[in-house]
């Protein structure tokens, strides 16, 4: 009612900026879920941002070569001392039969290619990162939070320091299964906050643990709504892609739990 009062049209993008106990909450979910009654994410497109200043900068970044596209799909099921994830293989095979026919330039790196050295090489030359692994969320010190590979945790820190070349887009997947109790709910939350910290425009993560069907499902139709006009992948289509690709699963009886569980932070 608030934003229908300040003329936010229906079909408008808007930014959620919650802090403390507000981080837990799927603000983007809000509604009575009631029959001919819609909720927000039937009226709105909604995003997160952790600061308005992470936003400003975000928005402020330009491409700095518009004319190629590098993108780097990351997965690691077997990590160093982790529970498997039998999702990645065929997560990634999706995302690689996605994009390959779009990009200029599609790496794959996988279990045993995977480690924390070639996981930093292949950033050094990608602005577009698929990544799909356990992980390990420090709130206390966000920069040492990590993803696992197969020799180790590849360390937020360690993203920053590298060479990234102009980092436009991240989907952390997979992420949610180290959820554990209601005290690290919000982990994906600040993994991909981190994430845009370190200089990403457009993430996206997860809330809490994903059914690996219902993921898939999201990424495939997620990847075929970023392409824009002319046939290229565009960052700040993220929302409305994630958008699309969860208004697929109203249709298809998923609970409401798995329906609400990506979201969005960035452009």
């Amino acid at each position: 009612q608030a934003l229908g009062a300040s003329n936010v049209h229906p079909g408008s993008r808007i930014w959620w900026c919650p802090t403390a106990e507000f981080t837990l909450l799927p603000l983007h979910a809000a509604g009575a879920y009631e029959k001919k009654r819609d909720s927000l994410p039937h009226i709105y497109i909604s995003s997160y941002t952790p600061t308005l200043a992470t936003l400003v900068r975000a928005r402020q970044q330009v491409s700095r070569d518009a004319s190629r596209q590098y993108f780097v799909a990351i997965g690691q099921g077997n990590p160093d001392g982790g529970k498997p994830l039998q999702c990645v293989a065929p997560e990634l095979a999706v995302v690689a039969q996605r994009l390959t026919p779009i990009v200029s330039s599609f790496t794959s790196l996988e279990d045993s290619d995977a480690t924390v050295k070639a996981a930093v090489d292949v950033l050094n030359h990608n602005q577009w990162l698929h990544l799909a692994c356990h992980g390990m969320p420090n709130r206390k010190q966000p920069f040492e939070s990590s993803f696992a590979m197969r020799d180790g945790p590849l360390m937020i820190k360690d993203i920053i320091r590298s060479d990234w070349q102009n980092p436009e887009f991240a989907f952390l997947s997979a992420c949610h299964t180290t959820v554990g109790d209601e005290k690290s709910l919000d982990e994906s939350i600040h993994l991909a906050a981190a994430m845009q910290f370190s200089g990403f425009r457009s993430v996206i993560g997860s809330m809490w643990s994903v059914d690996d069907e219902v993921a898939q499902e999201v990424v495939s139709a997620f990847y075929g709504n970023m392409v824009d006009g002319s046939g290229r992948l565009d960052c700040t289509r993220a929302a409305m892609a994630l958008h699309r690709a969860v208004k697929k699963l109203w249709r298809n009886d998923v609970p409401l739990e798995q329906q609400i569980v990506f979201v969005h932070i960035g452009v």
